[in-house]
């Protein structure tokens, strides 16, 4: 019986080496970002249904690592900062980055971050950007958010 079990085993594990594990399986270049684990342990390659590389070209601009820093001073002016990368397989021209704030969903303020910067297929700029305080509407900055709207 135990032989039976191992022997199993083994056959599972040579037809789908990525089933045995609950861990997602490390992807490199040549692996696919698209894929599902099925109800029997077996991983199905989705990368046709995906078609990852028009996603890429549909949003080739990421920006992450969004901040507000709001400070308690009335005068001093606040900021935004953030990460943006260009994730697609060509230079682009950034003119300039617009994050948006809002509270609870309804947008308070458009904070334009002016780059003009051509960045390379893969490359990441951290931005940041002062603006007045006034631009806030007396807000109270707990349960401000701040997220990315668009680029030119």
């Amino acid at each position: 019986m135990l032989t039976k079990v191992l022997a199993s085993t083994a056959i599972a594990l040579l037809i789908a080496p990525n089933a045995a594990s609950s861990q997602p399986h490390s992807t490199s270049a040549q692996d696919s970002l698209c894929y599902m684990v099925a109800s029997n342990n077996q991983t199905v390659n989705l990368t046709a249904l995906c078609n990852l590389e028009n996603r890429a070209e549909l949003a080739p601009i990421v920006v992450t690592n969004l901040s507000l820093e709001v400070p308690k001073q009335e005068f001093l002016s606040s900021k935004v900062k953030a990460t943006v990368t260009n994730r697609s397989s060509r230079p682009i021209q950034i003119e300039v980055v617009q994050l948006q704030i809002s509270r609870a969903e309804m947008p308070i303020a458009i904070v334009p971050i002016f780059m003009n910067e051509t960045l390379k297929p893969g490359q990441s700029v951290f931005v940041s950007e002062l603006f007045d305080k006034a631009e806030l509407q007396g807000q109270e900055p707990g349960g401000l958010s701040v997220r990315f709207q668009n680029w030119q």
